[in-house]
């Protein structure tokens, strides 16, 4: 056998390492390198789970890893993958027609709208524009790790207490990942259907996790059944997401309450993302007014949505438990906020004009879309947000042309969020974002 195979070293394993002398690791036949190829060369046996998850069991594999096909093994493991296979799982809508992809150039010259993606449609406020250009030599400099000046203007903005509630990061799924690894939740508990983020995260961790189904017939809208929820899974951690995506359903602000005072009486850790909240026009029912009784809360938001700054990624996050906050902090890469990050953040406070006309602007044109979508029959759920859950089964896939409605209408040059990927969810069913009048009538005029 060729000796090289010993140098195989999975150093990710939370057994690593496993064995005293340095020959005898081999990590290549203590796990399955080839569980995430698809198709795995081998036959394991796929197993379909209660709540529609589909596992593959490599036990009794045709294919064993045993030294002897370590070169064939490697061969598999070499072969070029597709593109993204790590996070088709967890795709999003900004993705396919980023600045950056191929597809956005093949599209450039088309007019091309995208509904897929949930930012603000007036685009970056000409005051953080302003502010970016004023700062490029800035850009020589490090950034100050501790964002203090950030931190001392959200405070001035959000009236919750101590700058030391809050920690700031390369956008809000950095801090969400963070946070999973630091509180390391044996167990948690989530929505079904709710943004694959935190699943991604709880997986990355080695998280089970328990899924709480929101019902169709009730609109999606999350009840006391919660509770029975939490009391089955009897979970370290729990993620609310409100108002919840795809669905743009706020959380009853007296059911929130509820609990958010049983967890705290039970000692699990509740993560609330708000990303989205500063939309619905409703920001004085943000969990951020319960973080000085409530150490086991955490509250997520970020700059990405509201002020249409996803690419230059800026989230915070803030909690009264300042263990956790240290133990976030020690966990973060150095710098991981730039320079002009904190700078667009700190002007982007400044515009409480652009806010007001957006939520005027989102609040209008949701009305429009909803009662537009209804006339031409799709069944339409009732959205707080900047984005609108809707579902096709009752319309013909003859009026698309024999297409579905996505390839339909990324023909016309109008993109849309699938929801077939999310759990709870099927292929009839699109999210799509609320943008100008403009382009909502080009929509409309479409369908």
């Amino acid at each position: 056998m060729n000796n090289s195979s010993k140098f195989f070293e999975n150093r990710d394993c939370q057994f690593f390492p496993c064995h005293k002398l340095e020959g005898d690791f081999n990590c290549l036949f203590c796990y399955c390198p080839l569980y995430e190829k698809n198709p795995c060369p081998g036959k394991p046996v796929f197993i379909k789970k209660e709540d529609g998850r589909i596992l593959k069991n490599c036990t009794d594999c045709t294919f064993p890893h045993r030294p002897e096909n370590y070169e064939r093994i490697m061969s598999f493991l070499r072969t070029k993958r597709p593109p993204l296979e790590f996070t088709a799982e967890y795709h999003h809508g900004g993705e396919d027609f980023g600045p950056c992809t191929e597809r956005s150039r093949d599209a450039g010259e088309k007019s091309f709208l995208d509904f897929s993606v949930n930012t603000n449609p007036l685009g970056l406020p000409e005051g953080v524009k302003d502010a970016i250009k004023n700062s490029i030599e800035l850009c020589e400099k490090y950034p100050d790790q501790s964002c203090a000046l950030l931190r001392k203007k959200i405070e001035q903005n959000c009236h919750f207490g101590s700058v030391e509630f809050l920690t700031f990061g390369n956008g809000a799924s950095e801090l969400l990942s963070l946070s999973v690894r630091a509180i390391s939740p044996k167990k948690t508990l989530i929505f079904s259907p709710t943004f694959s983020g935190y699943e991604r995260a709880l997986k990355a961790c080695g998280s089970e996790i328990f899924y709480h189904n929101l019902q169709r017939e009730k609109n999606f809208v999350l009840n006391e059944s919660i509770f029975e929820s939490i009391k089955k899974a009897s979970p370290d951690m729990i993620f609310l997401c409100n108002p919840n995506n795809p669905t743009g359903q706020m959380i009853n602000p007296l059911l929130l309450k509820e609990i958010l005072d049983f967890c705290e009486k039970n000692e699990i850790f509740v993560l609330i993302d708000e990303c989205f909240i500063e939309f619905t026009g409703k920001s004085e029912e943000s969990a951020v007014r319960f973080l000085k009784t409530c150490p086991h809360l955490l509250v997520l938001n970020a700059f990405t949505k509201i002020y249409a700054m996803a690419g230059l990624r800026l989230g915070y996050l803030m909690s009264s438990n300042f263990a956790l906050i240290k133990k976030i902090n020690l966990l973060k890469p150095e710098w991981n906020v730039s320079q002009i990050a904190q700078i667009a953040g700190i002007a982007a406070l400044e515009e409480k004009d652009y806010v007001k006309k957006t939520q005027e602007l989102i609040k209008e044109e949701r009305a429009y879309l909803s009662k537009k979508l209804k006339a031409l029959g799709f069944i339409v759920y009732p959205s707080e947000a900047n984005f609108i859950l809707f579902n096709d089964q009752k319309i013909s896939e003859k009026k698309y042309a024999g297409k579905s409605l996505d390839k339909y209408l990324l023909e016309k040059g109008i993109s849309l969020r699938t929801c077939e990927n999310f759990k709870n969810l099927t292929k009839n069913d699109f999210r799509i974002a609320v943008r100008t009048h403009g382009e909502n009538e080009r929509l409309i005029s479409l369908l």
